[in-house]
């Protein structure tokens, strides 16, 4: 009974720790020009050259601004001016065989160039547009998407 109670106070003292573990970076900002914010937490936090970009962050480019991001599949996502883009899901664990991007253009352009995700798993990548979903079966596109 005595250990059980060990047992039970361990783990009400470590569980929070484990919930409040920082989620891995996904991908880093490769180039940025002009105003680019992540929207995460509902904090806007500016973005330099090198930042990390976390799932479900919201990428923002202001006018005459621009924004290219590097994920860890080498994915390479380029944002225009006056644009924002959601990283809804992002997986990469080739290793264990589970490999997913699902990213949403909410305004502006994108110009998209897969990497190792889009070449070994195209059914896995998805990018929503305002009008649409693109199934990518090549290896690049560009769109632009009128939002608000």
């Amino acid at each position: 009974m005595k250990r059980l109670s060990i047992f039970c106070l361990v783990i009400a003292i470590l569980l929070p720790c484990f919930a409040m573990a920082e989620e891995l970076p996904i991908g880093k900002a490769k180039t940025i020009k002009g105003d680019v914010v992540a929207v995460r937490g509902g904090e806007e936090i500016p973005v330099k050259i090198g930042d990390r970009v976390y799932r479900n962050d919201i990428v923002r480019t202001g006018a005459d601004s621009s924004a290219g991001i590097i994920f860890e599949d080498n994915t390479i996502i380029s944002l225009g001016p006056k644009s924002a883009l959601v990283i809804e899901e992002y997986v990469f664990a080739p290793e264990k065989g589970m490999l997913s991007m699902v990213a949403r253009i909410v305004k502006g352009t994108a110009s998209y160039l897969s990497g190792i995700i889009g070449r070994q798993s195209p059914e896995s990548v998805k990018f929503h547009t305002p009008d649409a979903t693109i199934g990518i079966r090549g290896t690049q596109f560009l769109v632009k998407a009128e939002g608000e």
